[in-house]
């Protein structure tokens, strides 16, 4: 009679050259998952930072499109170096509303090295600042005319990239905007 089955088993060679491949196998497909999982956290803080950017950049424009509303002869606006402060009545005889950017607040990658981070604060009358946004690394207001204000605002990823090699890994993103005040009669 014939046998349907030989056990003959596997040598101790073939046992060891498949557990390598395995190994090798498994070493790529964990580099390939540890590469796809980094970028999409980069493409996430991308985002974020974008839409943080844009949505603070709304913001002061759209204050600053109220200056002068109602204020009679009081100046519209003023600018004092990365400071912007913004005049109309609305609730007050003059409401104020003053934009900066705190540079005091010092945080930390995932490897612990420091990264700078400016909060955006906002200020309305005499009530305490308070953070409007985050990641700012500068802010900027330069009037083009008496009727023209251009904010220049950049903003930062909230982790440093380790792909990407300039400024310590750290994405920049940079938006600008001219702001035409509506409410000025000039």
């Amino acid at each position: 009679m014939r046998k349907l089955f030989e056990n003959t088993g596997h040598t101790l060679v073939e046992l060891l050259i498949a557990l390598f491949l395995t190994g090798i196998i498994s070493i790529a497909g964990l580099r390939f998952y540890a590469s796809v999982h980094n970028h999409t956290l980069t493409q996430g803080d991308i985002g974020d930072m974008q839409q943080a950017g844009r949505n603070n950049l709304q913001e002061i424009v759209r204050t600053l499109r109220k200056a002068g509303y109602k204020v009679g002869t009081h100046v519209p606006y003023r600018i004092a170096g990365d400071t912007l402060y913004v005049y109309y009545s609305d609730t007050q005889l003059i409401d104020t509303v003053a934009y900066y950017v705190d540079h005091s607040q010092q945080g930390s990658s995932s490897d612990g090295s420091p990264i700078p981070t400016g909060l955006l604060m906002k200020k309305v009358n005499s009530l305490y600042a308070e953070v409007y946004g985050d990641q700012i690394d500068s802010i900027s207001f330069q009037a083009l005319s008496a009727s023209v204000v251009e904010v220049t605002l950049t903003v930062g990823t909230m982790r440093p990239d380790e792909d990407f090699v300039d400024n310590e890994g750290v994405r920049n993103l940079t938006f600008t905007e001219q702001v035409q005040i509506r409410n000025l009669n000039l």
